[in-house]
């Protein structure tokens, strides 16, 4: 938390002399893992989620073409995967806070305000908590926390990258991110994996 804090603190002022605008993100996303938390389970299936939070849209050239872009989020991410042995289904969902930050490249029709976005970058991450329910038959059987820095590592980072387009103050993309970390405590190889759809507002004169 502490990194969060320090690094948001700094982003600040940066903001405030780039006059940036204030970003409000929201989506879904659908995330897993490159391998289950347990020797039990079979290779993981995707499983829903969704996103939200604030940012800054930091102009990096006179133009505004391009932009960084730092946003504190809060994340569901997750995975679903059978049991080996038997019928069993296990759907774990994990919650984090998420600091994204992309380098974005606007390209398009200035009079008519719409361009297209090219970005990427890297984000670091928080485990907040989680849970997995054990399912038979569809029928919900068993439930127990997910509990970090014992069956996770409580810290995730990785790269990520996606397109989009703006249309005056609002942004529709799609991004990608790849974990590279191993999150598991249990000497596997699990990376965290989520592709998502968000849509932005982007509120002018802010800073």
């Amino acid at each position: 938390m502490k990194f969060f804090t320090w690094l948001l603190f700094l982003l600040a002022p940066l903001g405030a002399m780039a006059q940036s605008k204030l970003v409000f993100k929201a989506g879904g996303n659908v995330s897993s893992m490159s391998q289950a938390l347990s020797s039990e389970l079979d290779a993981p299936i995707s499983k829903a989620g969704f996103h939200a939070g604030l940012g800054s849209d930091i102009p990096l050239t006179s133009s505004g073409n391009l932009t960084i872009q730092p946003t504190l989020l809060f994340v569901q991410r997750g995975y679903i995967a059978d049991f080996k042995q038997d019928t069993r289904r296990a759907s774990t969902t994990l919650n984090y806070l998420d600091l994204p930050v992309n380098v974005t490249l606007k390209l398009g029709n200035e009079e008519r305000n719409t361009k297209f976005l090219l970005f990427g970058g890297g984000y670091v991450a928080c485990g907040l908590g989680g849970k997995t329910i054990e399912r038979e038959s569809g029928q919900p059987q068993t439930e127990y926390s997910v509990r970090f820095n014992y069956d996770l590592q409580r810290f995730d980072y990785g790269v990520q990258g996606g397109i989009g387009v703006q249309f005056d103050f609002f942004q529709l993309s799609a991004f990608y991110q790849q974990g590279l970390a191993n999150v598991s405590e249990m000497s596997q190889n699990a990376k965290n994996q989520t592709f998502g759809l968000s849509i932005s507002y982007l509120f002018d004169n802010i800073f």
